[in-house]
């Protein structure tokens, strides 16, 4: 069975939820790959594109956080910089002959839990810490006491 996207996973913010299904849309390769024993084959594109969408993904996210004073992004920004830091180890296992299938199996088994783990807890909160600035603020009409 392949990864798919759940709707208890969206945040109510369109753009990062966007970004986030589209990640999942890999993912649902990568495991179908790996179901059918071709997990080898799509490694490179897999690592590349991991590369890619998080340098772009997280500058997102840290921009919402910096914007809107949040007072956990620098453990936000750690967590990036640690699963970032993963990609770029499985990428260089690759570069040295480590076996495909192993490095599928590795961005399976913990790259994809860690990504909805980070969704579920740390990304949530930062959606209820926004939503909550806002919800607080209060607006009084011109002329009310």
């Amino acid at each position: 069975m392949s990864i798919q996207w759940e709707e208890s996973l969206k945040l109510g913010v369109a753009a990062i939820d966007e970004q986030h299904e589209e990640i999942f849309k890999h993912f649902s390769t990568l495991t179908e790959s790996l179901q059918k024993g071709e997990g080898s084959s799509v490694v490179l594109d897999m690592l590349a594109y991991l590369d890619q969408y998080t340098a772009t993904h997280f500058k997102d996210e840290e921009v919402l956080m910096e914007l809107h004073h949040y007072p956990k992004l620098e453990l936000q920004r750690q967590q990036h910089s640690r699963f970032r830091e993963n990609v770029a180890i499985l990428s260089e296992k690759v570069a040295n002959n480590a076996p495909k299938q192993e490095i599928a199996i590795k961005i399976d088994a913990e790259l994809i839990k860690y990504f909805i783990t980070h969704i579920r807890k740390l990304d949530r909160e930062l959606v209820e810490f926004i939503t909550s600035r806002f919800a607080d603020l209060s607006f009084k009409v011109k002329g009310e006491s």
